[in-house]
């Protein structure tokens, strides 16, 4: 089992979220589609013991999924088996999973490209590259803390680095496939350094960040250093994201939270969609959408084993499938 990890929810003061609330009245969440009466959804009672939040990890965990860009019955993701990390790809017709990296302890969602190449990070903070058969990993990076990396088209890398080791180093850089720099972005100048990223088709960077307790889910050109906000809402602690990617229409940005469910936003509208409602024991993390738009692949965390005094419990991540409006999700490896 893994270290046990404590959870602790962030406070901010009530003046600061009546103004934010009375300045985003129109950005009321749609919730037509997120009952799910197949599945139970609970919070946990407020815990007796003095602990809150203790939680216990299954051996087995599979994390991270993402979509090969160009095959919708294929993608990748982490499978963990004690310390043990293994970059697999699967296949959704044969039902066969395929070993491209082991050995390697990955952080955060590896993203697959359309140039037939993987990327992520490892424990070391660095980014690597590795081909969609297993051949050919390297790493491209060698300094500072780097996090989020996303392909900008076939022959760039977008990456946050979420530590300032040296004056002006955070904020958000664009690489080559080798590691040569082409351009950066300081966190200065956004006022803060992304987080979790994904780039659609026209080279749009989705990501979301908190200031001041106040999150925002934001789309930036990178060409004109140009962002714009799609949703703003205040930070719970609940509701912290937990992934994020584009549909391929280039219009929908769907998000996960860390309790509240998964949601979709339209840069255009600006109107929010609540898909699945998230709890206690049911959330949302990493997820992708197929090439063809048609369904979400989803890294689903349950917790069980609800204990209220010490307020602790187990949980176990998984792959789920669902069809784009959220309807018919199910268990890949069940």
């Amino acid at each position: 089992m893994k270290p046990v990890l404590k959870y602790i929810f962030k406070i901010f003061l009530l003046g600061v979220i009546g103004v934010l609330l009375q300045s985003c009245k129109d950005d009321k969440i749609d919730c037509q589609e997120c009952q799910d009466s197949s599945n139970n959804c609970d919070s946990f009672p407020r815990p007796t013991g003095i602990f809150n939040g203790i939680i216990t990890v299954k051996d087995t965990q599979r994390l991270a999924p993402c979509f090969n860009p160009v095959n919708n019955n294929e993608f990748i993701y982490i499978l963990v088996e004690g310390n043990k990390h293994k970059l697999i790809k699967f296949n959704l017709e044969t039902n066969k999973g395929t070993l491209l990296n082991e050995n390697s302890r990955i952080n955060g969602q590896p993203k697959w490209g359309k140039n037939g190449k993987i990327i992520f990070t490892k424990s070391d903070n660095n980014i690597y590259l590795v081909t969609s058969n297993g051949d050919s990993s390297k790493k491209i990076t060698n300094y500072f803390w780097n996090s989020y990396p996303s392909f900008l088209g076939e022959d760039k890398v977008f990456f946050s680095v979420m530590v300032e080791t040296v004056k002006g180093a955070s904020g958000n850089k664009v690489i080559d496939l080798f590691g040569n720099r082409l351009d950066s972005i300081r966190s200065s100048d956004l006022g803060a350094a992304f987080g979790i990223n994904d780039i659609n088709s026209n080279g749009i960077i989705a990501s979301w960040f908190c200031q001041n307790s106040i999150c925002s889910i934001m789309y930036f050109n990178f060409d004109n250093k140009d962002y714009q906000s799609a949703y703003v809402f205040p930070s719970t602690g609940r509701n912290a994201i937990t992934g994020i990617t584009w549909h391929p229409n280039n219009e929908d940005i769907y998000f996960s939270t860390f309790r509240e469910g998964l949601y979709r936003v339209n840069i255009n509208s600006k109107k929010v969609v609540k898909i699945k409602n998230g709890c206690d024991t049911r959330s949302y993390r990493y997820l992708n959408i197929s090439p063809d738009g048609k369904n979400i692949i989803v890294e689903r965390v349950d917790a069980t084993d609800y204990m209220k005094n010490p307020g602790s419990w187990t949980e176990e991540a998984k792959i789920n499938i669902m069809d784009i409006d959220g309807k018919n999700e199910r268990n890949v490896f069940e």
